[in-house]
């Protein structure tokens, strides 16, 4: 096992992590080295599913920024541009029409290239070796949280 995949899993198997999973904010759906998908609960929305699933991309973890990018579990492939979430912040997070291979956020590795202020404007989403998954995820399960968040783009009949 390579040391990021080591890294990881002691990560995913540790109380931050396993706290998350306790209150019900995420989960870990499978691992396959070096990709992982995780999802996050989102809050009840009309015609919205109960969490967001992320496949997360980690060569290098910690050292090297993940990214991640929102997936179909259940078709194991990358989430059809309509089930994407929406509402004010998080159609600014998760938004195919600027890239569908990532999360526009400070503690993304593509988000981030080209976008080097984030890490003196936002310093308390940037990431660093010392930080763990939990702090990706914390991020999107906050902005899940905000009352705006409206579901998924194109809303099931």
């Amino acid at each position: 096992m390579r040391p990021d995949e080591r890294t990881f899993r002691k990560h995913v198997d540790g109380g931050s992590f396993q706290a998350g999973v306790d209150r019900d904010d995420w989960r870990l759906i499978s691992i396959e080295w070096p990709y992982a998908v995780i999802s996050v609960t989102a809050p009840p929305r009309p015609h919205a599913p109960g969490e967001v699933a992320l496949r997360f991309e980690l060569s290098g973890y910690p050292q090297q920024l993940p990214t991640a990018q929102p997936w179909d579990a259940d078709a194991n492939g990358p989430l059809p541009d309509a089930l994407w979430p929406i509402g004010d912040r998080f159609s600014q997070v998760c938004n195919p029409s600027w890239n569908r291979g990532a999360l526009y956020i400070p503690c993304d590795r593509l988000a981030l290239a080209g976008h080097e202020a984030w890490l003196s404007q936002h310093p308390a989403h940037a990431w660093n070796a010392t930080r763990d998954i939990t702090h990706y995820l914390r991020i999107v399960r906050d902005v899940l949280r905000e009352p705006a968040y409206a579901g998924v783009r194109q809303q099931a009949a």
